[in-house]
């Protein structure tokens, strides 16, 4: 297999704000170069996201901006097949960043391990970076890239007929005004949060509805949270700009490569009622 492994952090929920790029090349199955720098966005940082990479601006401060860096990304990415942890993550922040320097994104080939290894690993309930580092036996130590490109080594032996084209297809991700949901099993075994009130059906009644369509309810946003279920006034709130604590929150994971889903109440009411 020949593919570039891309880790990418952002100093706050800004998708143009990268404060950090690491790359690893592969050749027939060897990694056979890396590279990893820290980028000066000269935005803020954010306090949530740091705590989440532990990158601060003292130490971007006599880094490259993203413009500088970009030369060199555009020669690790171009013609490639370049694997994340959360593709659309990937993609969303050089499309942004590439943007607002005016720049085209480098053609390539974007992949994810994250659907993945939900797809393959289905007693997990987990699957953050470090987590499938450690059920793959590979050193926490490792830049995020490496360890990355240490997992998709590993996925071709684990897996019978494994190939990088499993990890290229697109991702079951449903944007705020996506397509309405159409089978209730969408819900079985997923994480999900509510906001706002619900049109004729009670908190603990939405609750016990997404149980029996075998997911999990609760209150609180986190890195575990699949599907965060936005009510129509809430909706109609963010509309006009007013966006719940819990909305903001999994808005901010998402900008962290987490695959939270944000679906608008109407896209799946019929399934709960």
């Amino acid at each position: 297999m020949d593919f570039i492994a891309l880790e990418i952090e952002t100093a706050n929920q800004w998708p143009d704000s990268i404060c950090s790029i690491g790359l690893v090349k592969v050749r027939e199955n060897m990694i056979v170069d890396s590279l990893f720098s820290y980028i000066n966005p000269k935005q803020t940082f954010d306090e949530f996201h740091i705590s989440q990479h532990g990158i601060t601006e003292d130490m971007v401060h006599l880094s490259p901006t993203f413009k500088e860096f970009y030369p060199e990304l555009n020669k690790w990415l171009t013609n490639e097949i370049v694997i994340g942890y959360y593709s659309e993550f990937d993609q969303l922040v050089l499309e942004e960043s590439c943007l607002s320097i005016d720049q085209l994104v480098p053609y390539c080939h974007f992949g994810s391990i994250l659907t993945f290894a939900k797809n393959k690993l289905t007693k997990e309930r987990h699957f953050s970076l470090p987590t499938l580092a450690h059920l793959f036996d590979i050193r926490l130590e490792l830049e995020r890239a490496e360890i990355i490109a240490h997992l998709v080594l590993d996925f071709e032996k684990r897996f019978e007929g494994f190939s990088l084209l499993q990890l290229t297809k697109p991702a079951k991700i449903i944007p705020s005004n996506g397509t309405t949901i159409t089978s209730s099993s969408y819900f079985k075994g997923k994480n999900i949060v509510f906001t706002g009130g619900l049109e004729g059906l009670s908190r603990s009644m939405a609750a016990k509805k997404i149980r029996t369509l075998g997911g999990v309810f609760s209150n609180t946003v986190t890195k575990q949270t699949d599907i965060l279920i936005v009510s129509n006034s809430s909706w109609a709130r963010v509309e006009k700009g007013q966006k719940s604590s819990k909305l903001t929150k999994a808005e901010q994971l998402q900008s962290m490569g987490n695959a939270i889903e944000i679906i608008q109440e109407e896209k799946i009411c019929h399934h709960l009622k």
